[in-house]
């Protein structure tokens, strides 16, 4: 009776940890992991490797909750057997079977689910320890399943999934609505074309180059509003270069008398159709301002 016991809940234990563990290989991202990097080094180096090599670690996961299960059903069925003959076996299946559903499947697979973040660092080192005691079994299965996969990685996170992640978290409120529409749209920016995000020309506040200096600070209060004014040559329609505002109060106070266009800056030109992700990288490249 006591062995029928003990076969009982090593067969159960077991496989409660193995799906607990699987549940949390499979749950922790790598965002989490870069943090636990940070904050717990060793610990952190060490689940990244079994994340990235998770065939690995999934194969001494799924062997150890075989052998558990396999073994633990022939001993306690042998065992019910001597002890209340063939017609218990049936009935001692039976509940095997419904305990190992619940107990070892659904239950730890929902906690390891659910608490993932707070077992993942133990369940690093458990996992580390199974690997370690299947490995020439672990040897077999992944030349078995490298044949399969042909030793291709699959992008495990595409940038449509990060932005529907950035929703989420806006959701669940772990970003705010600001920080969300920041995040996608900077993700977004090679999608968006220059043109997209001009400012329309009736809106634009630009200065004649012919004028003085004196006659801008005298008329032009607007100029206090802005940092870089455009400046136009007759028209808006020909914008010749840019100036700094705090240029135009320098110049001011040396001599006010001379033309806008003495201190402007000439302005880096750029095609409307380009993506604006290309044009921050040319203008960063350049140094220029947008």
């Amino acid at each position: 009776m006591d062995l029928l016991i003990l076969y009982f809940l090593l067969a159960v234990v077991i496989s409660f940890i193995c799906s607990i563990l699987e549940s949390v290989l499979l749950s922790v991202n790598m965002a989490y992991i870069s943090v636990l990097e940070k904050e717990r080094p060793h610990t952190g180096t060490l689940l990244k490797a079994q994340k990235i090599g998770i065939n690995k670690s999934l194969a001494s996961i799924l062997i150890l909750n075989t052998i558990a299960n396999t073994l633990g059903a022939a001993a306690v069925g042998a065992q019910a057997e001597s002890i209340y003959g063939t017609g218990a076996v049936v009935y001692v299946s039976i509940v095997l079977t419904f305990a190992i559903l619940f107990l070892s499947e659904i239950i730890p697979k929902t906690i390891g689910a659910n608490h993932w973040k707070s077992l993942a660092p133990i369940a690093a080192y458990m996992i580390r320890f199974f690997i370690w005691i299947t490995y020439p079994i672990i040897i077999l299965t992944l030349f078995v399943t490298n044949r399969i996969s042909k030793g291709k990685d699959a992008i495990s996170l595409t940038k449509e999934e990060l932005i529907e992640s950035t929703l989420l978290s806006e959701d669940y409120g772990v970003l705010g609505e600001q920080e969300s529409d920041v995040i996608e749209n900077i993700l977004l920016l090679d999608k968006i074309r220059i043109e997209e995000i001009l400012t329309p020309r009736t809106v634009v506040f630009a200065l004649d180059g012919s004028r003085s200096i004196k006659d801008i600070v005298e008329n032009e209060p607007a100029i206090f509003k802005f940092s870089r004014v455009p400046v136009y040559d007759d028209s808006i329609e020909n914008i010749t270069g840019i100036v700094m505002t705090k240029k135009i109060f320098k110049q001011a106070l040396q001599d006010d008398s001379v033309a806008l266009t003495t201190i402007q800056k000439d302005i880096f030109k750029i095609s409307e159709n380009l993506p604006v992700s290309k044009a921050l990288n040319m203008f960063i490249k350049k140094k220029e301002h947008m």
